[in-house]
């Protein structure tokens, strides 16, 4: 079965429509995931179950928050979520941000690819670029802990008006989120925090 007949699947089982456009696109990023394994370790996920970690689960977030304008990804990895949500958002920009040149050579392949535009690459740790990346709109996160330091540097492209999206199964106390979404079916959350709260 192909990644574009299992990401129709999913999509049936969640609900959910999208262009054919966009299916074809996160189709491709899943080739391109799987291909890109071969040579380094991008996920241990494979199939059906890499497809709704890495890509469905990141799509119903899209869709259930109004991204739009600048997004930062910290961590950006494999490519989840900021791929995804980036495919099928109204984001314009949106900076993958990896520390690791494999990991960023496969998002920089991504960004010239997908026949997506607005995606940049950044081989950098998140603190040591965030003062030049200007405001962001949206902050994403996934496998990195969100620690003080952290926050002190994201407070230096918040504006008023940006949120964190903190995709993580646990949070330490004296992080109160905003509001908790829950993937329906898996039982990812993902925590919202608005500037107020950081």
């Amino acid at each position: 079965m192909s990644h574009l007949e299992i990401l129709e699947s999913e999509l049936r089982t969640f609900q959910m429509e999208l262009p054919y456009q966009q299916k074809l696109a996160l189709a491709r990023y899943c080739d391109e995931l799987v291909r890109w394994n071969t040579k380094m370790n991008l996920t241990g996920l494979s199939g059906a179950a890499m497809v709704r970690r890495l890509v469905i689960e990141p799509v119903w977030v899209g869709l259930q928050l109004p991204f739009a304008g600048v997004l930062a990804d910290i961590g950006s990895g494999n490519g989840s979520p900021a791929v995804p949500l980036h495919i099928v958002s109204r984001l314009g920009t949106t900076h993958l941000i990896e520390v690791r040149a494999k990991r960023a050579a496969f998002l920089r392949h991504l960004a010239t690819g997908l026949d997506v535009t607005g995606l940049l690459v950044h081989r950098a740790r998140f603190e040591d670029i965030a003062a030049s990346l200007g405001a962001v709109d949206w902050v994403t996160l996934q496998g990195v802990h969100l620690d003080p330091h952290l926050l002190d540097s994201i407070r230096h492209v918040a504006s008023p008006a940006t949120t964190i999206a903190w995709m993580t199964s646990s949070v330490k106390a004296g992080l109160e989120p905003s509001r908790t979404l829950e993937v329906p079916m898996t039982g990812s959350r993902v925590l919202l925090f608005g500037r107020d709260q950081f």
